[in-house]
């Protein structure tokens, strides 16, 4: 700020140095105090947006950050959930397309659907047979 100042101090000096009569110093004071007010006014129009995007931004952060937390902690609960040996399953019936949840049990090979009481194989381990499965319904 201290650059502006003195610049705006040079430049009166150099009106009441070069302007004798008193009516048009006046005058020409008057005209650039009326700009450097304008200047100032759109700066501080400028710094106002500015500051309301800063505040904008870090609403919208605290936001992402507490987005990522609850995520983050989903997460944590999901790698609990397949750590665990004995977790559920959820399986659509080829039948119905009911879907239901049962526990996981590598020695259950069939398994009957609670909705239309239909029979069904379940292999625990090939996701691929599933996504057939599931294509040949569409």
């Amino acid at each position: 700020m201290s650059d502006l100042e003195e610049q705006y101090q040079k430049m009166i000096e150099t009106l009441e140095n070069t302007i004798k009569d008193e009516k048009k110093l006046k005058k020409a004071k008057e005209q650039l105090d009326d700009i450097v007010s304008i200047v100032v006014d759109d700066c501080s129009h400028i710094l106002d947006k500015y500051d309301e995007k800063i505040m904008d931004i870090e609403s919208k952060n605290r936001d992402y950050e507490m987005r990522i937390q609850a995520l983050e902690e989903r997460l944590r609960q999901f790698e609990q959930m397949v750590e665990l040996e004995d977790y559920d399953f959820f399986i659509t019936c080829p039948y119905c397309n009911f879907e239901f949840q049962t526990d996981y049990d590598d020695e259950v090979t069939e398994v009957c659907c609670p909705e239309c009481g239909q029979i069904f194989d379940v292999d625990w381990e090939d996701d691929e047979d599933e996504d057939s499965l599931d294509d040949s319904e569409e």
